[in-house]
Formats: structure tokens, C-alpha cells, sequence
């Protein structure tokens, strides 16, 4: 698109000689008139009347002109004269030059992308009055209050401040409308400038999902203020001892709910090229009629490892019979009437996927307990201030599919919720998922993102780079999660050239001016403006990006370019920080104190 055009440095000269005329002239005149007050501050000086002497004007130009001092000026001697228009001419050139040489430096270069990117009044929809304003629309909690009287966490979620040459840009927020995708490299800033204020300033329910132990002592005290602290942690991540579990199967009530369980199991080895294939097909097959068979019988993840152990045990068949699933009891009886080398394949890839029901570690917390602990309330967590934070190591037997699984189950009741509360969730569910293409492998999640927002539901997607995503979800998943989400952030570090360029294009091109000299045969100079259109952005300078700023992408505005707020820097730095002390302190006794254990 089109944008005011960047002057380049060096264009003095031809186009510009009837600016230099005109300074020349008017230069001159300043010189006339600094003689002419010389005048007057010699006449004080010496105890004369100020007006001594012609007034300023073509009589006094004409009387330099001419050297007639005595007319000038009358008693006054000539050198004192010289003196102060010499003090006043050298105070008039330092102030003009200490000027123009700030000026200089605050001038932004020919290249600078700011110029040509989104302006405070272009972003005007996502400063904090135009988020509050949509807020008491979005939450009738909201509604009968003073705007002045609204919290920022409770209007929107931070995304950073718009970044200026100078000065401070304002603060720019997500809606509680908005669903969000961040693409950001290791190191960009992408927990603590947009995970950890997230979580911590959530005005309801938050989930939050990560591979390390950050996020969750970073956060996990403030979040105590507001509500109970879930910390599923089989792996031992955190080293936070187990005090409450969680049943996969409690809210399986059909097909459709097994289904979608027995999926975060495979995705765990579904080809990113291939997609489904015979054998993962049948594993999910598979999978889906042992978890409805356990659904169903009041059985728990334990019966379907069981019976994964077993490819000729005719239980959950009859089990699925009795519970008047009868396509599902003939199905699983079929597949295990087949061929034996294909029903064995299928069984093998099926405890492949479902490797970490044989971990007892992981087992634990979704299995009941040997003693008494609370069961997390899967249908009505959306209604509480809890937070739930979902920790899994990479690799293979670990607790991805279950993270995944908790948080598609959190993430559909909330939904539920939402629809039964009149359409949506006030105060809003606030779910980070960081790391979510390596231990929050949702297949639909694009196709969730398309409605999460109308719902009351803020999803925050964090990934390390957007071909991380393909893997996740292919191609049409990752593009139909890009177009889904309405607020997307890009930080540093993206080293992938494809979606460089596609950014660079995105970000747009604009119109520079340049002038050129040409020099003629008699030695003569001649000079020309051209406009030529180039990138605001190009892909070398996308990649250049310095840490702690990051692209947006908001639907239906030009790309802006943002400082990132990490919480440090924020009014709750201090709190944070002895939180995140205390956490690590805690986490390293609890460590030291597990491996003296034997057979810990």
C-alpha cells in the first residue's frame, strides 16, 4: 500500500537550490537584524538610550551598505559594537547548530519501517479506552461501570506497547474477543513479556500449559490469591508432589468424547507429511473403542492399557455390547478376528501412541488414588478463578497426550459453559498454551480458534516458529490457524527465509524518493526525483529484529511494530520475583529430597 514517501540523505543540491536561495536571503536578513540589535545592546552598555540609532529597516541595510558608522551608530564606539554582534552571532550559530544536529540525530534514517507502519491513531482500536469501552459490551459484569473505574486485566490481555522513534508508545491490548498466536524463536521474550502477564492478570479461570517450570513458579503465588492452583506434573518438572488427580473419563459420555481422547494419542506419531495412514487409522480406531469401553463401564485408563496388553481379550467387546454400543462391540470384534499380523500391527502402533499409560508415574494422576485428594472438576472449572497448569516433558512416553487431553476438555466445557451462560463466559477463560506443538498437540485447534473468542474464551498459542506448527497440524492446519487467530505476534529470531518473505510481503511496500545527478557533456549538473516502490520490511531485516520487539498482525489493521512489556519491568516485578525465588528454592528442596529417596 502506499505510504508517505522516505526522503534519502544527500538529496541537497538541484531540486533543492530554490530552498537554499530562499535560506540565503533570509540569512542575510538575520544578519542585518543581529547588527541592528548589536547596536542597541552597545548603546545600553554605554549608558544610552535603547533607541539610539535608525530603527530596523531598508534605512539602516542602506546605511551598512554604505559604512556610515557615526549614522549607525551615533557615540557609540565601533569596536564594542563589533564585540556583541561577535558574542551574539557566535550564540545564535551554537544554539542553531546544537539544534540542527539533534535534529539530525532524531531524523529517521531513509530505511526506517516506522515511518510507514501502523500509527498510534491507526492502532487506536486496541489501546486500553477502546478495549474498556468493548469490555462493558462483552462482560455485563462490566457493563454499569465507570470506565475510569476498570482495571486493565479486567479489559483486555497486554500484547505491548507500540513501538516509536521517540518517546513512549501507548499500550496496546487484546479483546476479550480475540483468540492469539504468537510465533516466537527461544530467548524472544515470549514467556515473560506475553505468558507470565497473561496468566498472572487473567480475571477468571486460566489454563496454562509448558514444557519447563517458569511459567508456573513464576506465576503460581498471585494466581493463589484468586483461586485454587492445579499443577498436573506426572514428569516431575516442577517437583511439585502430586495432591489431586483428574479422570480422563468422567465427561466421556458418547463415541464423539472417546474419539477425541483416543486422537491425543495418536497425534503423538502421526506422520507430519503422510497425515493418517493405515495403521494410525486403526490405532485411533482402536483406542476410541477400549476408552468408551472403559467410559463406559466405570473403568479408568488402567483397563484400556490392560486390554492394549491383550489383543485377544474379548472384555471390552462385550463390555461395548452391553452398554448398547453395538457398531463399536462388532467393530472392535472384527479387527480382532483379522489377520494377525494386521491386527497385531495395529495393536502395536495403538501402545505405541498410548506408550505412557505403562508409566505408573504418569498413571497416578489420572487413576484414583491410594488415599484421599480432590478430583479437578473438569465441567465446572470455567465458572471458577482457578488455574490449571499442565507441565510435560518432550519425548517419547510423556505426558503430552494428556496435557492435550485436559486441555481440549477444559477448553470444550468452557464452551458448554459459555452456551448455557447465554452465549459467553463472563469473566473470561484465559488459556495460554506455550509449547503447544511439542506437549499440546490439539488436532483442531485451528478449527477451535475460529470460535474460542466469540465465546469468552482467550486462547494464546505460543509457538517456537510457524514450520513448527506444520509439523503439529500440516499445512491447511497451520494457514487456517494463522487466518483464525486476530491478533498475531512475531518476535525475533525467525530464521525461516519462506515465512520471512511471506512477512515482509504482508507487512507491505511504500514510496521512496530518490534524486539522482547526472552530469552533462559541458560539465553541467542536472538533477531528477524518481519514486521507487520497495519493501518496508524486507526478510534480512524481519530476521534482524532486536529481542524484546515483535510484529502484530491484528485483523483488519496495518502490521505494527511493538516493544514487548516483560513482567520485570511491570508494577508486580517485585512480587514476581520473590514468587520466582521462592518457587525455584522450593522446587530444588523438593528435587534434592526425591533423589535421596530410594527408588524414587
Amino acid at each position: 500500500m502506499s505510504t508517505q514517501p522516505v526522503e534519502p540523505h544527500g538529496n541537497a543540491g538541484g531540486p533543492m537550490t530554490p530552498y537554499v536561495l530562499l535560506g540565503a536571503a533570509w540569512a542575510a536578513i538575520a544578519l542585518v537584524w543581529l547588527a541592528w540589535l548589536s547596536g542597541r545592546i552597545a548603546a545600553v552598555i554605554t549608558g544610552r538610550p535603547w533607541d539610539t540609532g535608525p530603527g530596523f529597516g531598508t534605512g539602516f541595510a542602506e546605511g551598512l551598505l554604505r559604512r556610515d558608522w557615526t549614522a549607525l551608530w551615533p557615540g557609540i564606539p565601533l569596536p564594542l559594537v563589533i564585540a556583541v554582534f561577535a558574542l551574539t552571532l557566535a550564540a545564535v550559530l551554537v544554539t542553531t547548530g546544537v539544534g540542527w544536529l539533534r535534529w539530525l540525530d532524531r531524523r529517521p534514517p531513509a530505511d526506517d519501517p516506522l515511518r510507514s507502519m501502523a500509527t498510534p491513531d491507526q492502532m487506536r482500536p486496541l489501546t486500553l479506552p477502546s478495549v474498556t469501552g468493548k469490555a462493558k459490551r462483552l462482560r455485563p459484569s462490566l457493563a454499569g461501570l465507570p470506565a475510569n473505574t476498570i482495571a486493565p486485566e479486567s479489559a483486555g490481555v497486554a500484547l505491548g506497547r507500540l513501538r516509536r522513534r521517540t518517546g513512549r508508545g501507548p499500550a496496546l491490548y487484546a479483546s476479550w474477543e480475540d483468540v492469539v498466536l504468537a510465533v516466537m524463536a527461544p530467548r524472544a521474550a515470549k514467556t515473560t513479556a506475553l505468558a507470565v502477564p497473561a496468566v498472572i492478570t487473567a480475571p477468571g479461570a486460566a489454563i496454562a500449559t509448558s514444557n519447563k517450570a517458569d511459567l508456573w513458579a513464576t506465576t503460581a503465588a498471585i494466581r493463589a490469591e484468586h483461586g485454587r492452583v492445579w499443577v498436573f506434573d506426572p514428569q516431575q518438572i516442577a517437583h511439585v508432589a502430586q495432591y489431586w488427580w483428574w479422570d480422563p473419563l468422567a465427561v466421556i459420555h458418547d463415541v464423539e468424547g472417546a474419539h477425541r481422547l483416543a486422537d491425543h494419542f495418536v497425534q503423538q506419531i502421526r506422520n507430519e507429511n503422510q497425515g493418517d495412514d493405515f495403521w494410525s487409522m486403526g490405532a485411533l480406531d482402536l483406542l476410541t473403542s477400549l476408552i468408551l469401553a472403559a467410559a463406559s463401564n466405570g473403568g479408568t485408563l488402567l483397563d484400556v492399557q490392560r486390554w492394549l496388553s491383550d489383543s485377544t481379550s474379548r472384555v471390552p467387546a462385550a463390555v461395548l455390547k452391553d452398554a448398547g454400543y453395538l457398531a463399536s462391540s462388532r467393530a472392535l470384534t472384527g479387527r480382532q478376528a483379522g489377520a494377525p499380523e494386521t491386527r497385531e500391527g495395529i495393536y502395536e502402533t495403538a501402545r505405541t501412541a498410548a506408550a505412557c499409560l505403562a508409566n505408573p508415574a504418569i498413571m497416578a494422576w489420572v487413576t484414583p488414588p491410594d488415599r484421599p485428594m480432590p478430583a479437578l472438576d473438569v465441567a465446572g472449572f470455567a465458572h471458577t478463578a482457578d488455574t490449571v497448569y499442565l507441565l510435560s516433558k518432550d519425548g517419547a512416553g510423556n505426558a503430552s497426550p494428556l496435557v492435550a487431553g485436559l486441555t481440549d476438555q477444559l477448553l470444550r466445557t468452557a464452551v458448554q459453559a459459555a452456551e448455557f451462560a447465554g452465549g459467553r463466559l463472563d469473566p473470561p477463560l484465559v488459556a495460554c498454551l506455550d509449547e503447544a506443538a511439542n506437549i499440546c498437540k490439539i488436532r483442531d485447534l485451528p478449527d477451535q480458534y475460529s470460535h474460542l473468542g466469540s465465546r469468552g474464551v482467550v486462547a494464546i498459542t505460543i509457538l517456537q516458529s510457524y514450520r513448527q506448527g506444520t509439523r503439529v497440524w500440516g499445512e491447511r492446519g497451520m494457514d487456517a490457524l494463522w487466518s483464525a487467530a486476530t491478533c498475531k505476534l512475531v518476535g525475533a529470531g525467525i530464521d525461516d527465509a519462506r515465512f520471512a518473505e511471506d512477512l515482509s510481503r504482508l507487512v507491505g511496500d511504500h514510496d521512496v524518493s530518490v534524486a539522482s545527478r547526472t552530469r552533462g557533456g559541458r560539465g553541467q549538473d542536472s538533477w531528477q526525483t524518481s519514486t521507487r516502490r520497495q519493501r518496508i520490511l524486507d526478510a534480512a531485516q524481519i530476521r534482524a529484529m532486536p529481542k524484546g520487539t515483535a510484529l502484530l498482525l491484528a485483523t483488519g489493521m496495518r502490521v505494527a511494530l511493538l516493544n514487548l512489556q516483560p513482567w520485570f519491568e511491570g508494577p508486580l516485578a517485585e512480587r514476581l520475583a520473590q514468587a520466582l525465588a521462592a518457587s525455584t528454592a522450593a522446587m530444588k528442596a523438593s528435587a534434592r529430597a526425591r533423589s535421596r529417596r530410594p527408588h524414587s
